[in-house]
């Protein structure tokens, strides 16, 4: 390895690993293997990982714009880690990866295949020793999102937590998601959508349930919370001294500067009073995306937009009960991160995309994570829908039941006739029957770092490049290939070297390493368990 373009150079710090340095107009670059493949950097890339040496790939790190996980690594099949303290440009050329960057590239060739990478990506850059609570794990979660929309309100909540058990879905974690208080910056329900949020709260704890909230950095203008924090200087600042006002998805808001101890503390308290005086047990915290931050605003510590979300991701370390949707460095941490919000679709940007994106969260230390709503959280991809594509709502469930965690939003005894109901209820017990074996993977993982829902190369690296976007590992003994495509009545599944027995039907062992087209009707989850 060496680094190359004039001014780029390279040295070693006596461990091994090698650091590339550049400057913005002078790369370095690190020439890719043959036959090696390289993961990680942005989640929402999923699908175009793994990538390899003549491939178009490129990612601006520096000025990026993601709705999801990031970070400034890649970890290679061949067993190279790459990671940075500071975001950098990627460019795949021919067979070299391209790098600009303001700091130092370091990378680390001790490893043999990807399993090796991702352990030294973990031990570099990952903070290890906690996890989520294991009812994240143990049940199906539920958000009022899809059904609700911007109307949420205790009756509706109510309604919808008592239609789950009523139709024989089991309770699990219920979020209230977005306007269920008067206007953003001000913690507390609103009086008149819920007139009794605490006795809300009760009833669904007793029908088994938790319940979250959801949260932004966002302060609506003009109100008395806006007029206090801009006073004590704990809003962010533009360059001439006056508070950022800036739009986003819900209209204009101001945004809070996390970097002040201050308003570090104003959010932390005003939630711990809303969890106190109602009983909620936890916050989405959502919103904290970069293009919300600039790098010339005026935060008390001057931080850049990658570090704000950074920042807004670290502040849910402060709950146990915790979700997020974007996310960067913050690897290993005890942080439930969703995808970003699917449409509707079997293809790009729907549910094909569920398990790479899935996969490249694992590897980059985001393993406490949840594929998305069951057949998307876009919401607009409901509106106006007089009929819904029930298989695809089946399918994304199905494809959910072995992950890590599995959250429904769009209700599925309002849309789906019984037999698709029933499939979506059968995926939700199967996770259930599987929840010990995720709890214990989730546990291992905040002890190692090894990811909960795996690609095939992780554990078995003669895996074929083909299978490495269509089926996954829930950890190293059960095989996933979900169906993906609409109207399949086959899949192509690679079993690894061992037995593999079907979860569905325990007559069927297959034995690996083997690809077979198995024959699938809508009821049927290509899922097996190594038996050797």
């Amino acid at each position: 390895m060496k680094a190359e373009n004039g001014e780029g150079s390279a040295d070693h710090d006596g461990s091994g690993v090698q650091d590339l340095r550049s400057g913005l107009t002078a790369p370095c670059s690190l020439k890719i293997e043959d036959g090696e493949y390289w993961y990680g950097g942005c989640v929402m890339d999923g699908s175009r990982y793994p990538f390899t040496a003549g491939d178009d790939y490129m990612l601006d790190l520096i000025d990026l714009d993601s709705p999801n996980q990031v970070s400034p690594a890649f970890i290679s099949t061949h067993g190279r880690t790459l990671w940075s303290e500071e975001p950098f440009d990627l460019n795949v050329q021919g067979d070299a990866m391209v790098m600009i960057t303001r700091g130092t590239v370091h990378v680390d060739a001790s490893g043999a295949n990807l399993r090796d990478a991702q352990q030294n990506l973990a031990r570099q850059t990952f903070t290890l020793g906690q996890m989520p609570p294991e009812e994240f794990f143990r049940m199906p979660q539920w958000n009022t999102w899809i059904e609700l929309i911007y109307t949420q309100n205790q009756r509706d909540v109510m309604k919808y937590a008592n239609g789950i058990v009523d139709n024989g879905f089991p309770p699990g974690i219920i979020m209230i998601d977005d306007f269920w208080g008067d206007y953003y910056g001000r913690w507390q329900f609103s009086p008149r959508k819920f007139p009794d949020p605490k006795g809300m709260v009760e009833k669904l704890h007793d029908m088994g349930f938790k319940v979250m909230v959801w949260v932004c950095p966002f302060v609506t203008p003009d109100t008395v919370e806006y007029h206090e924090l801009r006073d004590r200087h704990m809003l962010i600042f533009d360059r001439d001294g006056e508070p950022v006002i800036r739009q986003w998805w819900n209209g204009y808001g101001a945004i809070l500067d996390m970097s002040n101890p201050e308003t570090y503390a104003w959010l932390k308290e005003g939630l711990q009073d809303l969890r106190s005086q109602t009983g909620v047990d936890g916050f989405k915290f959502d919103a904290g995306d970069f293009k919300y931050y600039h790098d010339d605003d005026a935060s008390l510590m001057r931080l850049t937009r990658q570090e704000e979300a950074q920042l807004w991701g670290r502040f849910g370390t402060e709950f146990d009960y915790n979700e997020y949707r974007v996310n960067y460095k913050n690897g290993g941490l005890p942080l439930v991160n969703r995808l970003q919000d699917k449409i509707f679709e079997w293809g790009k940007d729907g549910l094909s995309e569920l398990i790479p994106d899935t996969i490249t969260q694992g590897l980059l230390g985001y393993y406490y994570n949840c594929p998305d709503m069951i057949g998307g959280g876009e919401y607009r991809s409901f509106l106006g829908t007089k009929t819904l594509d029930q298989e695809l709502i089946v399918r994304s469930a199905q494809c959910a039941a072995l992950m890590a965690m599995m959250q429904f939003s769009v209700a599925p005894w309002r849309v789906l006739d019984k037999e698709h109901l029933a499939l979506c209820q059968e995926a939700a017990h199967l996770h259930v029957e599987l929840s010990q074996t995720i709890v214990d993977l989730a546990r291992r993982a905040s002890q190692t770092g090894e990811p909960i829902t795996r690609s095939m190369a992780y554990d078995f690296p003669q895996a074929p490049v083909d299978c490495l976007k269509t089926q996954f590992m829930l950890g190293d003994r059960i095989l996933s290939a979900p169906v993906i495509e609409k109207g399949a009545t086959s899949k192509r599944v690679y079993f690894p070297e061992g037995r593999w027995q079907s979860l569905q039907d325990e007559s069927t062992v297959v034995d690996g390493p083997v690809t077979r087209d198995v024959p699938v009707t809508l009821a049927t989850l290509p899922a097996y368990r190594r038996i050797d």
